[in-house]
């Protein structure tokens, strides 16, 4: 009996693994619709990914008023233990929720996601003719001298490079899990946003985001296509993101 309830319960998880597949991705742009939107947009300029750390700390403030199973709190009770156990010389006894030092890490974490993710998106657009990546000194090489904002930047630009699109990615969250691939006591959790400017006016042509903390496949079955049955580490998250996003524009 027990095998037989068994192999039920093996006959339903993958028949709702299959529906949820099919139902809740997006549909992917055409071949023809791609090859138009090329030819309306031949040059794409695509920035250094930048980080927005006031959405980093809305986030954190929230999960914190969660109470003591929240993610920031687990983060910072591990911050804390690795304080304990320093013997480096630094001071100990540092309170974790200081807000400097829990600034000064969001931001390093930022940081090295946003670092990750230039990564991802050179890959995944490599052979992509009709763009091209800036690197951080070539981006401020390009910076205009008498005007501040994007839209200056937008039409120096336009007027230096010759491109009539810039591609904006902007980072404000990068969560690293907390346990491993089989059981967590945080989840990991990556949230950013993706805009293409036209650099005449800078209006958005197209635009997207990503925002997902890893629900556990029992709370969210519709989702388990995305994510199998691990636990993703942060890398694997922001990479799942990444691939989404860019399949899902037709520009690239």
């Amino acid at each position: 009996m027990n095998s037989w309830n068994k192999l039920l319960m093996l006959i339903f998880t993958a028949a709702v693994v299959l529906l949820a597949s099919c139902s809740s991705k997006q549909p992917l742009p055409t071949e023809e619709e791609k090859q138009a939107a090329k030819t309306q947009v031949p040059c794409i300029i695509a920035l250094p990914v930048m980080v927005d750390l006031k959405a980093d700390k809305a986030y954190r403030d929230q999960s914190a008023a969660k109470g003591p199973n929240s993610a920031l709190h687990m983060e910072l009770e591990l911050q804390e233990n690795m304080r304990r156990d320093d013997n480096s010389g630094f001071p100990l006894g540092t309170d974790p929720q200081s807000s400097d030092d829990l600034s000064f890490q969001t931001a390093a974490n930022l940081e090295k996601g946003a670092g990750y993710m230039d990564q991802l998106l050179q890959e995944a657009l490599t052979g992509t003719n009709n763009l091209r990546f800036l690197s951080q000194r070539q981006l401020t090489s390009l910076l205009p001298e008498t005007e501040i904002g994007q839209a200056a930047l937008l039409r120096s630009i336009r007027s230096k490079l010759k491109c009539n699109a810039v591609l904006v990615t902007t980072l404000s969250r990068y969560v690293q899990r907390i346990g491993g691939n089989y059981g967590v006591d945080s989840p990991a959790s990556v949230a950013f946003s993706m805009k293409l400017f036209d650099t005449s006016d800078a209006s958005v042509i197209w635009s997207a985001t990503f925002d997902e903390t890893q629900a556990s496949f029992m709370s969210n079955v519709m989702l388990a296509h995305k994510y199998g049955l691990k636990w993703l580490t942060v890398e694997e998250l922001v990479a799942l993101g990444v691939d989404e996003k860019v399949a899902q524009c037709p520009y690239f």
